[in-house]
């Protein structure tokens, strides 16, 4: 797979999380330095004080402070178009809610030749006509194919405009040949011979961590040595932490908080989790599978697409504690199971889910949008 090489493109990302670091805030930055990899300029329009503003700095990606504080903000709209014109913008890429509104005015204001919108999230869209944020692009990316089949199918979007590409994962950070971190065990108080269960998402409502504590729970008497790692922050914490109270688990479950070593984590798991109910294609996942972990996941949204039942690890059902608890078992009881799906699990991850992958696919479907645009589709 090679990105037709035809023209520079001068890139703007805009992103209004004031001071978020999941997933979707990462993917932008692994975007911008891929994409700079191969030849072409980035710049980051995002909140003053926010974590993409402070981790752009440090990898050296060009920003603008933009403070974005709602849908339609005038002064937002008129520091982008400055900055687009001041770094000479051929295309906006837009991420969240309020800044698709400001950053897609200002784009279209300015005359980009390409506005593209990258949509994370997998909860439906407003039919409300006066929700025009997805039809001022000339491009959507989702992330997952669900999504994107939901956004044709419930919203009529033109299948052309559309295309799913998921977040890739760096095969040089998320190697399971790397040497494991020998006082990590120690560090988080897990016994040497203790099986690990790691969930990777931050602390808020949708990500169902009370199914995951509730599933635990009745694994307690089969796996008693077992310990189970919250690997995330968020608003939802104390509330994770009175459940595992509720349950008994303190001395089973680490709520680890945020952490910039999950590669290390997961060479010390055994198993990767999620009990979410709405997803695209989660970088917690995708990263468990490169490092060659089994996985267990309901088949919601872009979940569908990485959790083969049986063979890259086992489906759940949906906010059913017990479905989760049965696929957990089966895979640490059999560590011969868990080797062979954890194999499969990281094989399916280089067939289409790479960082380089995304970047490549992402200014393809670039080329693709401007060359249907020439030819008047």
């Amino acid at each position: 797979m090679q990105e037709k090489q035809s023209r520079t493109f001068n890139i703007l990302h805009t992103e209004w999380s004031p001071d978020g670091w999941g997933g979707q805030e990462r993917r932008v930055i692994q975007e911008c330095l891929r994409v700079r990899e191969m030849g072409h300029n980035v710049v980051i329009a995002c909140q003053p004080g926010s974590a993409v503003l402070e981790n752009a700095k440090h990898v050296g990606i060009p920003v603008e402070e933009v403070p974005m504080r709602r849908v339609l903000d005038p002064a937002a709209v008129w520091k982008i178009y400055r900055a687009i014109k001041k770094h000479r913008i051929n295309v906006v890429s837009t991420h969240s809610s309020k800044d698709s509104w400001s950053g897609g005015l200002a784009a279209k204001l300015a005359g980009v030749e390409l506005l593209i919108r990258t949509r994370h999230m997998a909860n439906p869209i407003s039919q409300s006509p006066f929700n025009f944020v997805y039809r001022m692009p000339d491009g959507i990316v989702t992330t997952g194919e669900a999504v994107r089949e939901a956004m044709i199918k419930d919203n009529g979007m033109a299948p052309e405009r559309i295309v799913s590409i998921a977040t890739g994962v760096s095969l040089e950070r998320f190697d399971p040949s790397r040497p494991v971190n020998p006082g990590l065990r120690e560090e988080l108080g897990i016994p040497e011979d203790a099986p690990v269960i790691t969930m990777i998402a931050m602390l808020r409502k949708g990500k169902r961590y009370d199914v995951m504590v509730a599933a635990a729970q009745l694994l307690k008497d089969e796996f008693p040595q077992a310990r189970y790692l919250f690997v995330g922050d968020g608003a939802g914490r104390a509330t994770i932490e009175g459940l595992v109270r509720e349950a008994g688990l303190e001395h089973q479950v680490t709520l680890t908080g945020y952490r910039s070593d999950i590669p290390e984590l997961l060479a010390i798991s055994d198993v990767a989790v999620l009990t979410s109910e709405l997803e695209g294609v989660p970088q917690g996942i995708t990263q468990s599978m490169a490092m060659g972990l089994p996985v267990v996941a309901a088949p919601v949204g872009g979940l569908a697409e990485l959790v083969l039942d049986g063979k890259t690890g086992f489906r759940a059902q949906s906010g059913d504690p017990a479905s989760y608890a049965t696929a957990i078992a089966k895979l640490l009881r059999d560590e011969a199971l868990r080797g062979r799906l954890g194999t499969a699990a990281r094989n399916h991850v280089l067939q289409g889910y790479t960082e380089e992958m995304m970047a490549i696919r992402t200014l393809e479907f670039y080329h693709r949008i401007l060359d249907a645009r020439k030819k008047g589709r």
